[in-house]
């Protein structure tokens, strides 16, 4: 049976303190287990310490997961690239942790993965039909030209205005004076990057 299948990993996790990154990672993959826990069928389970993988419940939790992971992701030092896979999944599915299951799914989202730390690549999307891949590719290609175009102090901003906080307060948060922070928020290109999620999502109805 087929099944959806998320799978990720730290991007140069080499490069960031082990037990650091070990802890927050773990700290992100818990709350996200329970914010999810409806769309979850096998929860996101860390596998090899800068990895993890799940099952969800379709491409839209799986895309879901994928935004809120990388919101929460703008508050730290690491990104992580995806690999988003329709496919079989031979074994029975384990509720209680995404481990010991088996089948031709798994190993291609792994192999995707692979795929993308080669290529450079964030995102690897497959499984569905050819059209759905091709337009998804591009229009995360669009999402992560926005996403990864931010600076580390940028994010901490892209951050706050995306919790829905206006300028005025962002200004507060970060003491600069309210017109700096209206400017920032236009040149963060927040507007497009909000469109670019909503074609995604767009393009799964």
């Amino acid at each position: 049976m087929d099944y959806q299948i998320i799978m990720a990993d730290v991007i140069n996790s080499s490069t960031f303190s082990g037990s650091a990154l070990m802890k927050d990672f773990k700290r992100l993959i818990e709350k996200a287990n329970k914010l999810f826990e409806a769309q979850i069928i096998s929860p996101l389970t860390i596998t090899l310490g800068d990895e993890f993988q799940g099952v969800v419940k379709d491409l839209n939790s799986a895309v879901e997961l994928v935004f809120y992971l990388d919101q929460e992701l703008l508050k730290a030092e690491y990104q992580l690239r995806y690999a988003l896979q329709l496919g079989e999944i031979e074994t029975p599915i384990n509720e209680n942790i995404a481990y010991g299951m088996l089948g031709n799914g798994l190993t291609v989202a792994r192999e995707n993965l692979q795929y993308g730390k080669e290529e450079n690549k964030r995102f690897s999307i497959s499984g569905y039909d050819d059209l759905l891949n091709e337009k998804l590719d591009k229009a995360f290609k669009l999402y992560d030209f926005f996403y990864m175009n931010w600076s580390e102090k940028e994010k901490l901003i892209a951050y706050e205005f995306l919790l829905g906080k206006d300028y005025k307060e962002v200004a507060g948060i970060f003491q600069k004076d309210s017109s700096t922070m209206w400017r920032k928020e236009k040149s963060l290109n927040l507007q497009e990057f909000k469109v670019s999620k909503q074609l995604i999502k767009m393009l799964l109805k």
